[in-house]
């Protein structure tokens, strides 16, 4: 088949000969022998040319393309062998939406600390089987009972609600009654354990009907962010849209999520270096946005709580 797609490729015998170190009598014996195994004639002889049959031709293409894929697929085996050679490479499976909205932007910061390392990202909603050896690790987002693996816990999360500033106009809603008319677009956040965290008894509701629902958080933000309607959503998902403005929180309620985000790593992993320069960085980033975060609510709750006491005085 190699001397066959080396004809195809090349024209003639020759040429396919000289490209593969043989004589053309080989090549022609090879090409005759290939023939005959599978039952067909793929050229044509004319004295010292040949020229290829229709069945040649079509079969010709396809062995030519199933050729080159398994050199392109040598090859890359063998230059990420000379990399991970050269530099160090840190393979990590992490979920897009948290990939997207929340680490991408940080990065800057690891590679100003190890510019060296390379990091190959496999972004997917699916678990990573890390004995697979495919991933170095992975970050997910749960309760943090995984079995079978080495779990090193990162960060907590909140729920709050999010809408783009164009939806909720120059006149943003006052209510949650109000807010809950605007259209609603759902995945796959909890909408009881917010509606039941409020201060308001009379609005603990079961989950709102809603115009869309989504099954990938970045899609949801994305439509958030385009004004179709406002969204359940994680703060870390939605960091980096709200750093920017492009979304806004609707309503000043916020409460935790019951699950976190954990790095995970195979039980029997060796030690590498560059995995642990990178969970150290990606560990105390996690710390430094939690705490930001918790000075964040508690100004919010201050100002709720400065704004209630001016009502309450105002209203006796």
């Amino acid at each position: 088949m190699k001397a066959f797609a080396a004809l195809v490729r090349l024209g003639s015998i020759g040429a396919a000969a000289n490209e593969l170190s043989l004589t053309p009598g080989a090549v022609s014996h090879q090409i005759r022998a290939l023939e005959d195994l599978l039952g067909i004639s793929l050229v044509e002889r004319h004295q010292r040319r040949v020229v290829l049959t229709e069945q040649g031709r079509i079969y010709g293409y396809q062995v030519r393309q199933a050729l080159e894929d398994i050199a392109d697929a040598t090859e890359n085996v063998r230059r990420l062998r000379l990399t991970s050679d050269h530099e160090p490479v840190v393979r990590v499976a992490v979920l897009p939406s948290f990939l997207q909205g929340w680490l991408l932007p940080r990065l800057s910061g690891f590679f100003k600390l190890y510019g060296q390392v390379r990091l190959v990202f496999h972004g997917s909603m699916a678990y990573a089987d890390l004995d697979a050896g495919q991933v170095d690790c992975a970050i997910r987002f749960g309760h943090g009972q995984w079995p079978d693996v080495s779990v090193r816990p990162l960060m907590g999360d909140s729920l709050l609600l999010v809408a783009s500033p164009k939806l909720l106009g120059k006149h943003p809603p006052t209510s949650l009654a109000q807010l809950m008319r605007l259209p609603l677009l759902h995945s796959s956040e909890n909408w009881a354990t917010w509606l039941a965290s409020l201060d308001e008894p009379a609005l603990q509701l079961q989950r709102p009907r809603t115009r869309m629902e989504f099954t990938d958080s970045t899609q949801l933000l994305e439509a958030v962010r385009m004004g179709y309607g406002l969204a359940l959503t994680r703060r870390s998902i939605a960091d980096h849209l709200l750093q920017q403005g492009e979304v806004v929180k609707a309503h000043e309620h916020e409460c935790p999520h019951a699950s976190g985000y954990s790095a995970l790593l195979p039980l029997a992993a060796s030690a590498n270096p560059a995995v642990e320069q990178w969970l150290g960085w990606l560990q105390l980033e996690c710390v430094r946005y939690a705490r930001q975060q918790r000075v964040v609510v508690r100004t919010v709750s201050a100002a709720t709580s400065r704004s209630a006491r001016k009502g309450a005085h105002k209203d006796s």
